[in-house]
């Protein structure tokens, strides 16, 4: 009988806990909560934010944007807490001289997932709270509304003080009195 070293042990323990996890995609409509383990899951791969008017109105195309989404999910009771980072790649309007300019976001999800905000309050205060509906997240709705929230207010080019643009090579609009 062959004898385990500490660390042939703990590989083994880590690549069965690694394993067991579910894969959830990120393309899901939906995010059944009842189905997170209390092990935890990931939710994770990139997204067509084609179906995501929000963000379609507020960036330049969305054509051109890439979402990626690398979630962790461990359910703590009645909560499913998330934590991980969704990252946006595109092109947003500068607000100086209307030209595209780029626009590449970390969003950083700390979120918990119940039927009733209180079990999230309940849990953690720091987690922002995401009502599963009988039990169900309308996760696109959710992803979109993290994206949307980080989006800047008023996108500049960061390095233009004045003439030319050296992001677009746009001169700014000149408003006439």
């Amino acid at each position: 009988m062959e004898r385990k070293s500490r660390w042939q042990t703990l590989y083994l323990q880590r690549r069965d806990r690694y394993y067991a996890a579910l894969m959830f995609s990120a393309k899901a409509s939906s995010l059944l909560i009842a189905r997170v383990s209390v092990h935890g899951d990931r939710l994770e791969g990139i997204i067509d934010p084609c179906g995501w008017l929000r963000l379609a109105e507020a960036l330049i195309s969305v054509q051109t944007v890439t979402v990626s989404v690398d979630l962790d999910l461990i359910r703590r009771g009645q909560v499913i807490a998330a934590d991980g980072h969704i990252e946006v790649l595109g092109e947003v309007r500068c607000e100086r001289c209307m030209g595209a300019m780029p626009l590449r976001l970390s969003v950083t999800v700390h979120s918990g997932l119940a039927e009733q905000e209180s079990a999230v309050l309940a849990l953690d205060s720091t987690l922002e709270a995401v009502i599963a509906e009988n039990g169900v997240v309308a996760q696109q709705a959710w992803l979109e509304d993290e994206v949307l929230l980080a989006l800047p207010m008023i996108p500049r080019c960061a390095e233009w003080k004045s003439g030319i643009c050296p992001v677009s090579g746009l001169d700014p609009l000149t408003v006439v009195k």
